[in-house]
């Protein structure tokens, strides 16, 4: 489909069944584009290491849209970024590094309760579902 290949914005949602985590990022990471990724998980050790793996600028961990505030740079990577530099933050002066911003959002199993369902738009737990 043409969302696979191309970079496409808006309010959209992308599936792709993978069989696990290590053919989710290399088929995240074979794409051209690197913009932002999202993960959704209880595993520690797993969100750390999507963090540290992704290709992607801005990576969510439990949060659906991992658009950072004003003051952390817009870091999309690969034909994700055009210019010379990322528009705020340090990276006007470190053009030569390629950062990510990492948002987090851990939802406790208390809160949770028996709902395993999370909102797509900020990671909470979604009661009305």
């Amino acid at each position: 489909m043409v969302v696979g290949d191309e970079e496409i914005f808006g309010p959209v949602v992308s599936i792709k069944r993978v069989k696990d985590f290590e053919e989710g990022i290399t088929v995240m990471n074979n794409n051209e584009f690197a913009n932002g990724s999202s993960i959704f998980t209880r595993d520690g050790h797993k969100s750390r290491e999507f963090a540290r793996r992704t290709d992607g600028g801005m990576v969510g961990i439990n949060v659906g849209i991992p658009v950072p505030l004003a003051f952390f740079p817009f870091s999309g990577h690969k034909r994700s970024f055009f210019g010379d530099l990322h528009c705020l933050g340090r990276d006007g002066v470190k053009f030569y590094t390629q950062t990510k911003t990492v948002t987090t959002k851990w939802v406790s199993p208390e809160e949770a309760g028996d709902q395993d369902k999370v909102s797509t738009w900020e990671g909470t737990i979604n009661r009305e579902l």
